[in-house]
């Protein structure tokens, strides 16, 4: 590799001062607008320039603070806190919980351990409240104590660049808290933070980047968002000392983000799932913010397909009760607390995600445990006080496309009595974070979930084999919580879904009086059958009709329909009665007419695996008539009066005339 000794000559007042300093950075290296001259075994790059003329990409360099909360912003925030009783509850959790962290230990580098980004999150969480604190309160102690924290992370032998997320996060907070508390850092400080922002990060992100991407820049995943996002901040917050490095890593980081993003588009689902929308979207909302400040622009990165209807659709997931709908690697059942929502709601005028954020927050303050730490108070820098600007009602349908995970949000009427919320789902199963939940829904009314999706632990990331997306011999497909047998679907011979196939939107039609949509789940029972449709229909606004068309390829014998709840469960044949919180909920087998209900109690395959706990399978397997061709169709309602409705029977539709 060739080498660059970099000279830059700063006029600094009507002193002259010199710093050099030579780093190995490969032959990709972006020279930039900057002149450089090749003796073929150096390059030598010289720039003069005042101090306050320093460019980055030909635009001055913006003084500190420049990352996601710049000088006008704050001021701006300050004159509003007075009018808004909200922000102001904001404000006094913001120092609650600094003066907390005044009397909280430093945090060891911990040895041992299989990664550390439990540490980098905690001094994310701690460099953001505390420099926020500071900021808004101008009381030094947080200060000092941002600086104690920072000077004993710069001091860790490093920030375990073998699961480059702990380095993403540690630069994430470091950069942060050097560019807020840039002014009152002592200058043993400020160089100790630029060397091990250099050394720890930032040259490893050009060794990335000149050798391929493979690790971290160019994934398909979450992790290319929060890896890319995370050095070209660390890079913005010393670029007047490394102006080269940083418009390098810019120029590089912003190239491979919309790897990810590809698969937001075209109506902002993401892939990986609720608990991934927010890691990649609080991160990318951090990117655009910077760039925005910086350059004057986020170099496209809002106008890629999807990415302006992402908080949109995340929002329209969320249920009447709070909860999401958890599909693949997903966690936790409710929306997460953190400020991304702001983000996205400002830049792409979206009221009314800022009004659901809004009500997140105020959970928050209601109930401390529901506090997440991490990026939580970016909110502040990022609060938004809009409001729609009429009462409109929700879509009765709203598809929201995408290649990997086509979800579909069914709402009736939320102001009738048991109207149904249902969200379903096509997918992908070997794609990174999926299960073989093809087909897959979720249902709720007065407040219940009926029909749920028992999600991802954790703890289930060490199994063996996890990561395995192998079609049907994938280890990862051996584990109960992740194959069709435990998600709202169905299975044919008793056979593991086929996780190369694909559940894609055949058609759907939104303005139906009885709206619908149709998903080809047939590449996902390969060799077992020659088609296989799942519709939903919203009958009205308390009935919903999932209905299944299936012809069976020569051999299968057997189709097997899947519910998975927690509520209890009584049965009369053709009928389920389920029963939660004082609440019933009624499902009843309009086709085939002999058809009945059984129940088993859900649960693991292994010792190895998360204990699953107080679930039940409800279940229906049918044969065809005619050994090929099988039409199942199945009603549910919290209205036991609409399921037994005698017109039902003759009026259910195949789908070639749902219309």
């Amino acid at each position: 590799m060739k080498k660059i000794f970099y000279i830059l000559i700063l006029l600094i007042y009507s002193n002259l001062t010199v710093c050099c300093e030579t780093y190995d950075l490969g032959p990709k290296y972006e020279k930039g607008s900057q002149k450089i001259v090749d003796d073929s075994q150096e390059i030598v790059l010289v720039v003069a320039k005042a101090k306050d003329t320093i460019k980055l990409f030909d635009k001055p360099l913006m003084d500190h603070p420049r990352l996601l909360f710049t000088k006008e912003s704050e001021i701006a925030l300050k004159n509003a806190v007075n009018s808004n009783p909200l922000l102001n509850n904001l404000l006094s959790l913001l120092k609650t919980k600094a003066n907390t962290l005044l009397n909280t230990p430093m945090y060891a580098y911990p040895t041992g351990a299989s990664d550390i980004l439990v540490v980098s999150r905690e001094h994310l969480y701690r460099m953001i409240t505390l420099a926020l604190a500071y900021r808004m309160f101008n009381d030094s102690r947080y200060a000092a104590k941002a600086e104690e924290n920072l000077i004993n992370v710069c001091n860790y032998p490093d920030w375990d660049p073998d699961h480059y997320l702990d380095v993403s996060e540690m630069t994430e907070a470091v950069a942060i808290g050097y560019d807020w508390l840039y002014d009152v850092l002592s200058d043993n400080t400020k160089a100790l933070i630029r060397n091990s922002l250099k050394e720890k990060a930032l040259l490893l992100a050009v060794n990335e980047y000149n050798t391929g991407g493979l690790v971290w820049a160019k994934r398909e995943s979450n992790w290319n968002v929060v890896c890319n996002t995370s050095m070209i901040l660390g890079a913005l917050a010393i670029a007047e000392n490394e102006p080269v490095m940083a418009e390098n890593i810019i120029t590089e980081g912003v190239k491979c983000v919309p790897i990810c993003l590809q698969y937001f588009d075209p109506d902002g689902v993401c892939y990986e799932g609720p608990g991934y929308w927010y890691y990649t979207n609080v991160n990318l909302a951090m990117l655009m913010n910077c760039l925005n400040d910086n350059l004057g622009n986020d170099l496209g990165l809002s106008a890629l397909p999807g990415i302006s209807k992402t908080a949109a659709y995340y929002e329209a997931s969320v249920s009447p009760s709070g909860r999401i709908f958890d599909f693949a690697d997903t966690g936790s059942g409710v929306p997460n607390n953190g400020p991304a929502y702001f983000y996205f709601s400002k830049k792409f005028n979206l009221p009314r995600v800022a009004e659901f954020y809004r009500s997140l927050i105020q959970g928050v303050i209601n109930s401390p445990s529901k506090f997440p730490k991490w990026h939580f108070f970016l909110n502040i820098p990022w609060y938004d006080a809009s409001v729609p600007s009429t009462s409109s009602d929700i879509p009765r349908l709203q598809i929201f496309d995408s290649s990997v995970n086509p979800i579909m949000v069914f709402n009736g009427n939320r102001s009738s009595t048991n109207s149904i919320y249902l969200i379903a789902k096509g997918g992908a199963g070997d794609v990174a974070h999926q299960h073989l939940d093809i087909g897959s829904f979720v249902l709720e009314t007065n407040g219940v979930r009926w029909m749920d999706d028992l999600g991802c632990v954790a703890a289930d990331y060490s199994l063996a084999g996890f990561w395995d997306y192998t079609a049907i011999t994938g280890q990862r497909w051996k584990y109960f919580r992740y194959n069709n047998f435990c998600h709202n679907t169905v299975s044919i011979d008793n056979t593991l879904q086929y996780s190369t196939g694909r559940g894609k939107i055949l058609r759907y039609d939104k303005d139906s009086e009885k709206p619908f949509s149709i998903i080809d789940m047939t590449t996902v029972y390969k060799n077992l059958a020659t088609k296989a449709y799942r519709g939903f229909m919203l009958l009205s606004d308390n009935l919903a009709l999932i209905q299944d068309e299936i012809s069976l390829a020569p051999g299968a014998k057997q189709i097997e329909w899947t519910s998975v709840t927690s509520a209890s469960v009584t049965i009369n044949g053709n009928t389920a009665t389920l029963q939660k919180n004082g609440k019933s909920f009624y499902i009843k087998i309009i086709s085939p007419a002999n058809a009945t209900f059984t129940k088993t109690t859900a649960k693991t395959n292994s010792s190895q695996e998360a204990a699953i706990n107080g679930f039940y399978l409800l279940k229906t397997k049918v044969s065809p008539a005619d050994g090929t061709n099988q039409i199942i169709q199945i009603v549910m309602s919290s209205d036991q009066n609409a399921i037994n409705d005698t017109n039902l029977t003759g009026s259910l539709q195949p789908f070639s005339n749902w219309k």
